[in-house]
């Protein structure tokens, strides 16, 4: 462990700035293991000044993409080094106990930056006034606070993480007072009705963040003295927007449809998102009742479409029409591919973000279709810039490739649920080129008429970086991997099927003659799930599986064998399944059995 810390510390000490330093440092206010949102810690850096400010860059017009574009350099060059972990999931990162006490331990060592770092310690009571004194940067998130001190003397503090303290429903009159070189706010997901007048001593202010303070209803008068504010997020609140309205600076603002007010309060909103002409990153998530949003939508579209700075959206459009106001009228959406936005359109409800979200595919452009039907020429137009498209409950198409194959070239990330009018995914009949070449992810599921992935010639370069596939509760699906599909298929690594009651064979002999040895060259995992007539995964065991790993069967009574001899897939390390499915099978040499045996987990 010494030479470990050793490493480590060499690591830091050869950073080649000292923004890249604090950067580091800044990690240890978050627990160990604790997954840190990217966004969230890029924004965090920015408004302490770890990355330079827009004047520092040759273009200045957009504030926050260039400063996200150097943010992402640093914490690169951190993970690479090994003092920061990447997430499982894509949009974090995480600190582990070894770095963090490392961290702590050279924070305190330098004079002007001193943390007093007490997450998830179950504090009921706040630390002592001295603490609070000497630290200039304060984590307390995920305590047990009840109350904070009256008054406090911290002239020095520069960030304050207060987030998920769930007793905290009040906040002194006083307490803010002192914080005059504050730059960093998190009180999000705390119980506090309202904040105090103390607020506008807060003017060097970057990030505020509120979000999931479900019984905050105002803000006071004095918040327009926030002239440094420039992230500010009010999402799950019941702040109005007219709350807010005078502070037109800001660059980044996240809302819910229920901060635009409901009812006969609705129409007081009307024309205040264009008061925010510095906006960047503008973000409206769906929490309400849809009918009063689809009463003022259209003119709320048209007020978003004047922001001419925005280089990020996420916003919910009842009807293509909404869209097409937009797409049509916008200065940054004529400019091109600046625009970085996540869509949602249709009738729909708050999960729409979220199914594509779990994607995990950070800075994507992401387009949800739900409750709609036919191919909209507006769709097509924004499907030819998505790159994760979420297709659900669409009536009026019977293939994807109806939204034109063309239209496809960027999408990373596909989603098919509930289109009970599909019946295959990709026409290949007349498509003379390679289709869905950059495509990682395909989801399709409970799809009640699709008989198969792909009808027709399969293309040289189709499907070629897909990585994953998942089918689930395709109940007429018959054909997997159809008419050589397979062969395009190099790097597909995880790959299930579920609930697909016409299955027989994974990998159809009929439409695989010639299967060469090396197929699938890269499967990892293979998830085979209730498939009553499942009897075959491929008819012999020819197949080398080189970097099959993990395989998983449950409830398919029908599979007498697996594709496995003495010496190929040399990686599986794990078959899990039942023992009466297991006891069942059938084997071509008993030498077989004694080299998986060990392999199992049977239940």
């Amino acid at each position: 462990m010494d030479e470990v810390l050793e490493f480590l510390r060499f690591c830091y000490d050869n950073l080649d700035s000292d923004a890249k330093k604090v950067c580091f440092l800044y990690g240890a206010l978050y627990p160990e293991e604790y997954e840190i949102y990217i966004d969230y810690l890029l924004e965090c850096w920015r408004a302490e000044g770890f990355i330079p400010d827009a004047d520092e860059f040759v273009h200045d017009e957009n504030v926050f993409r260039d400063a996200r574009d150097k943010g992402h350099a640093i914490l690169d060059d951190l993970i690479n080094v090994s003092l920061l972990e990447s997430s499982e999931k894509r949009k974090c990162v995480k600190m582990n106990k070894v770095l963090r006490d490392m961290a702590l331990k050279i924070s305190s060592q330098i004079g002007d930056s001193k943390f007093l770092a007490k997450p998830c310690e179950g504090l009921e009571e706040p630390p002592n006034h001295e603490e609070w004194k000497q630290a200039r940067r304060i984590s307390l998130m995920d305590n047990e606070l009840c109350s904070l001190p009256e008054t406090l003397d911290c002239c020095d503090l520069l960030t304050l993480l207060l987030q998920r303290n769930k007793n905290l429903s009040t906040i002194p009159k006083f307490f803010f007072k002192s914080m005059s070189s504050l730059r960093v706010l998190d009180l999000h997901g705390t119980s506090i009705e309202s904040l105090p007048s103390s607020l506008s001593s807060l003017i060097c202010l970057r990030g505020l963040y509120l979000n999931s303070c479900i019984h905050l209803v105002e803000l006071p008068t004095e918040i327009e003295a926030l002239v440094q504010l420039e992230v500010l997020d009010i999402r799950g609140t019941k702040i109005s927007l007219l709350q807010i309205r005078s502070l037109v600076w800001l660059k980044c603002l996240r809302i819910s449809l229920s901060n635009f007010g409901m009812g006969g309060h609705t129409q007081n909103q009307l024309g205040n998102v264009s008061r925010f002409v510095s906006l960047e990153e503008f973000s409206v998530v769906f929490d309400s009742s849809k009918q009063w949003w689809d009463k003022i939508v259209e003119a709320i579209s048209t007020e978003v479409a004047t922001l001419k700075r925005l280089t990020s959206l996420q916003f919910c459009f009842p009807k293509v029409d909404c869209l097409e106001v937009f797409v049509t009228t916008s200065p940054v959406w004529k400019k091109g591919s600046c625009l970085t936005f996540q869509f949602a359109v249709g009738d729909h409800d708050s999960t729409c973000f979220q199914i594509l979200e779990s994607f995990d595919y950070p800075s994507y452009n992401r387009l949800t279709l739900v409750n709609s039907e036919g191919v909209n020429p507006v769709i097509s137009k924004v499907l030819m810039e998505t790159h994760a498209f979420g297709l659900i409950n669409h009536k009026g198409v019977s293939r994807l490739s109806d939204f034109g194959i063309d239209n496809m070239d960027n999408m990373l990330v596909c989603l098919i649920e509930r289109c009970n009018e599909i019946e295959t995914i990709i026409n290949g009949n007349g498509i003379t080129k390679g289709v869905l070449e950059c495509l990682e992810d395909l989801r399709i599921n409970n799809v009640l008429k699709l008989e198969s992935i792909w009808q027709g010639p399969v293309h040289a370069g189709s499907l070629t970086q897909l990585t994953s596939l998942t089918l689930v509760k395709c109940p007429e699906l018959k054909k997997i991997f159809s008419n050589g599909m397979i062969q395009q298929l190099f790097e597909l690594q995880h790959l299930r099927v579920e609930e697909c009651d016409q299955i027989e064979e994974i990998i159809m002999e009929s439409e695989n003659i010639g299967l060469e040895s090396c197929s699938l060259p890269r499967l990892k995992t293979l998830v085979l799930l209730d498939l009553p007539k499942l009897k075959s995964i491929w008819v012999s065991d020819s197949l080398e599986w080189p970097s099959l790993q993990s395989i998983k069967i449950s409830m398919c009574d029908m599979l007498k064998r697996l594709p496995f001899n003495i010496a190929n897939a040399a990686k599986l390390r794990l078959i899990e399944g039942q023992q009466s499915w297991w006891g069942a099978l059938v084997w071509e040499d008993d030498a077989i059995k004694q080299r998986l045996q060990p392999l199992c987990i049977l239940n």
